[in-house]
């Protein structure tokens, strides 16, 4: 090793500046405004200086109490911590003096904050170094490790997250509105290409938990196919697409997609029996999709904890560095990452956790996830047949969980085995909008759903839906 490598490493520390951090202590002890505002969203770690840390965490203690900063007060609330030495009260005064205005506040905030991520990001080197010298299991290793990193990005990300004063909410919304008047597109959700269904929602919403629910063998996995299928067909070639299937290999899904934008049918692709015309078309609708940014994954035990790690990597990845859209097919059949942890749980508590692990991570990842359910087999025995949020399968956390949930139904069950039927989308929670039906048209040979026309649009309240029995006459 060379003199000039051994000085390098003799002199490596920790990132900061010490400079940075009394100005920044400064902005806080001369303006209250500064204080109200960058206290809560900073905490004692920001500061690499002993004494800056301590004077911080008493600066906290006096915003808590809705009591001003200043240098008294914080020097008050250091005697009776125990916290204050024969010189704090001269460096507190000679911190108040550094500069005149607080004006670049947010600047020295920065540094701090990118010093104090550069030094956790070093901690959490060594401790990843000194679990993989004794670790035996490499997957929970991994995962322990990305958590860890990830941890610091969604921490930097929540900075700002606590109580913030109205009007500054009012003026984010105000701005949003002035946008979508000037532009009805300007922030509209990810388009599913289903106009009437676009026109509810205003598109599939970043950071929201949506439950596409149905009774076995209805086909709650082709719909989610279909929205996929839209985008390809649709040339929206930007969108980062995630789509985890416990049941379905990746080709198998790649088959039912390449069959409902090329009518070729599902039985011609299974054998093999297509025409040169045919495979032209496949070959065309493969290149589309190839285009595309979308990925399978397979995995047939997954836990939210492995579909959030994927989900992280992805983003890290894509040209604009987020994630458009989470598909998971289907949520009864995930594993609980809990499940080491408690000696033993009930179905209903592990998909209640699954639920809420969703919910965080499409927060987390501002992106829309789809997640698709079965439902109660209770509804079989009733006379109507119209789904209900309490027919979700094992657990009402998912209803409470969701910011959408959609049931998918046949509209007459005597249409079941018929080449084309039709099928209903009720949108039975919207958070953000109205609840509705929608009616779809199904055409099985190709796993394809086309959105009715608005003209065939109208429910006739007098029918039975949902295959429903009519109900008894009154007795006279």
């Amino acid at each position: 090793m060379s003199d000039t490598q051994e000085k390098k490493l003799a002199y490596k520390r920790y990132p900061s500046n010490n400079e940075a951090e009394q100005y920044m202590l400064c902005c806080i002890l001369i303006d209250g405004e500064v204080a109200s505002t960058v206290v809560p969203e900073m905490d004692e770690k920001f500061f690499f200086n002993a004494t800056h840390a301590k004077i911080f965490k008493a600066m906290q203690k006096l915003v808590a109490q809705n009591v001003a900063i200043d240098v008294i007060t914080v020097y008050d609330s250091l005697v009776k911590a125990n916290e204050s030495d024969v010189d704090i009260l001269k460096y507190l005064t000679e911190l108040s003096q550094i500069t005149p205005s607080a004006v670049n506040y947010r600047d020295f905030f920065n540094i701090l904050h990118r010093d104090m991520v550069m030094r956790e990001l070093i901690k959490i080197g060594n401790a990843i170094a000194e679990d993989a010298y004794h670790s035996e299991d490499e997957e929970s290793s991994l995962r322990k490790a990305e958590s860890m990193i990830y941890d610091i990005g969604a921490k930097g990300a929540q900075a700002g997250m606590g109580l913030e004063h109205i009007s500054k909410a009012g003026q984010r919304y105000i701005d949003r509105l002035i946008k979508m008047r000037k532009d009805k597109n300007a922030v509209k959700g990810l388009r599913t290409h289903y106009p009437i269904f676009d026109a509810t929602t205003n598109g599939l919403q970043p950071a929201s938990l949506i439950i596409l629910a149905a009774r076995p063998s209805v086909g709650k996995t082709a719909f989610a196919l279909n929205l996929v299928a839209n985008m390809i067909r649709n040339g929206n070639t930007n969108a980062t697409i995630a789509m985890f299937c416990l049941e379905m290999s990746r080709e198998e899904l790649v088959q039912r997609m390449l069959s409902i934008n090329t009518d070729v049918t599902m039985s011609s692709l299974s054998s093999a029996r297509i025409s040169d015309e045919e495979y032209d078309r496949l070959w065309d609708a493969h290149v589309a999709e190839s285009n595309c940014n979308i990925y399978l994954d397979y995995t047939s035990n997954a836990t939210p904890g492995y579909i959030a790690s994927q989900c992280r990597r992805l983003r890290s990845l894509s040209p604009n560095k987020q994630l458009d859209l989470v598909i998971i097919d289907y949520l009864q059949l995930m594993s609980n990452d809990k499940q080491n942890i408690r000696s033993s749980s009930s179905r209903q508590t592990d998909v209640s956790d699954i639920s809420r692990a969703l919910k965080n991570m499409a927060m987390d990842l501002q992106c829309p996830v789809i997640a698709l359910s079965q439902m109660s087999r209770s509804i079989e025995g009733r006379d109507d047949k119209q789904p209900r949020l309490s027919d979700l399968r094992e657990s009402g956390a998912i209803e409470q969980d969701a910011d959408m949930v959609m049931f998918l139904s046949r509209e007459n069950e005597d249409e079941r085995t018929a080449s084309v039927s039709s099928m209903i989308i009720d949108i039975a929670k919207h958070r953000n909008g109205q609840i509705k039906q929608i009616r779809y048209l199904w055409e099985g040979a190709h796993v394809r759903f086309t959105e009715a026309p608005a003209s065939n649009q109208e429910f006739d309240a007098t029918k039975n839906l949902y295959g429903s029995r009519p109900k008894k006459k009154a007795e006279q």
